[in-house]
């Protein structure tokens, strides 16, 4: 099975999985390590999941000093020997569960990140594999079974973007074949290529033909692409929530293929142009109702149901579709930005400044989804006259990203 994300991945390691990351949110590192750890037993190919995790035991442990570390290493002993013992009964699945035990008491703990990194190995686990050998780099870069087994890595990423696996002929076996030999559309067609033939093996392997499809909308053959599609949705009428989101986003990529071939500027080709966005925006609209009614408990086709809904105007459907989204750990943040800017729309100034608030209380980093949270509060203040308060919203922007918006139009007319 290979590496997934949390689309791919349902049941109770998902449910457990967002448990745990709302608990990283909430900074409740010991009990969002317990249930990740226990998501991660449930489904070791949820790579979301393991750094999720990974997040948690390096927050938990951040200020810790040499003497925490040193009792760290009593506790993490049996699970190393335990650990050593199912990798030498290829027992992978077994050692990445004690590997994890090991981080949980000592994320920097070499020894845990070697099983990972050898346990990643045989299970063709490479991003897994790669985000071990990053933390050892930083940790331990003199290390001479660091350094082989990063070399070993290059040419894993090689097969692994690209397929090419081969040696070279006349004796240069040893020669590296380096991704940046090839195009990325080389890359992408020989990786295309391999998977087509692993298809013929595997005529049941319906995700394999789904992962095909998507890199036939990723080299913009869109009419290949449908083929895989449709031949699946013929051979594998069981409803999958990854299938219809995959075939949701090339119909979207097809949509914007289209657009860009026109230009909205030209005469003869605006009133086209526009046509288009109209039939994309309608379709889509429908497509993710569909999705959201058929799977009702997953609430990321519920936030972008909201998306376009907003998009569309209808602000009433929007709320009632974001309150539901704001549940969900990854779409929470997002929510309570789009609900800010709805009651902002319909005139609610109280309520809006509720929802800026509460997601700003939840983000420190004033990274681009703070900025925009910021900016609209900044935008009711001024709406309802308190000039003070809006111009210390936007002054927080203009003190990190003169560049944002128009925050600078906004600070400089504030003190001219």
């Amino acid at each position: 099975m290979p590496e997934r994300d949390h689309t791919a991945v349902g049941g109770e390691a998902r449910q457990l999985w967002e448990k745990g990351y709302d608990c990283v949110e909430k900074k409740n590192y010991d009990y969002a390590m317990e249930l990740l750890c226990m998501a991660l037993e449930q489904d070791p190919s949820f790579f979301e999941c393991r750094m999720a995790l990974r997040a948690a035991q390096m927050k938990k442990h951040e200020n810790a000093g040499r003497l925490a570390k040193m009792a760290a290493a009593t506790t993490t002993a049996h699970h190393f020997m335990q650990a050593k013992l199912a990798l030498s009964k290829k027992n992978n699945f077994g050692a990445l569960v004690h590997a994890e035990k090991i981080l949980c008491a000592d994320p920097e703990n070499s020894s845990g990140h070697r099983v990972i990194v050898d346990a990643s190995k045989s299970l063709d686990y490479p991003q897994t594999l790669i985000s071990s050998l990053q933390l050892l780099k930083r940790v331990n870069p003199d290390d001479i079974y660091l350094q082989q087994a990063y070399r070993d890595t290059a040419a894993k990423a090689t097969i692994y973007r690209g397929g090419y696996e081969k040696v070279m002929e006349g004796g240069e076996e040893d020669k590296e074949v380096m991704p940046s030999d090839f195009t990325s559309e080389d890359v992408l067609e020989e990786k295309i290529y391999h998977m087509e033939e692993k298809l013929q093996d595997e005529p049941d392997n319906h995700k394999l033909a789904v992962d095909i499809a998507r890199l036939y909308v990723e080299r913009q053959d869109f009419e290949r692409a449908f083929e895989y599609f449709d031949w699946v949705m013929e051979n594998n009428p069981v409803g999958d929530s990854a299938m219809d989101k995959a075939v949701a986003e090339a119909h979207e990529a097809r949509f914007e293929f289209d657009l860009h071939t026109l230009d909205a500027e030209d005469p003869n080709e605006a009133a086209e142009h526009a046509r288009l966005i109209e039939e994309r925006d309608a379709f889509m609209l429908e497509n993710c109702r569909e999705r959201a009614d058929r799977y009702p408990t997953m609430l990321e086709f519920r936030f972008e149901l909201g998306e376009w809904l907003f998009r569309a105007g209808d602000v009433n459907e929007a709320i009632h579709a974001f309150q539901r989204a704001q549940n969900s750990p990854g779409h929470r943040l997002r929510s309570l930005s789009y609900l800010g800017q709805c009651f902002l729309q319909r005139g609610m100034h109280d309520m809006a400044v509720s929802m800026f608030e509460k997601g700003l209380q939840e983000k420190s980093a004033m990274d681009d989804q703070k900025k925009e949270m910021v900016y609209h509060l900044g935008c009711v203040y001024e709406e309802i006259g308190k000039m003070a308060e809006a111009m210390e919203q936007f002054k927080s922007i203009y003190e990190v990203d003169i560049g944002y918006r128009d925050v600078a139009t906004k600070v400089e007319s504030g003190y001219m």
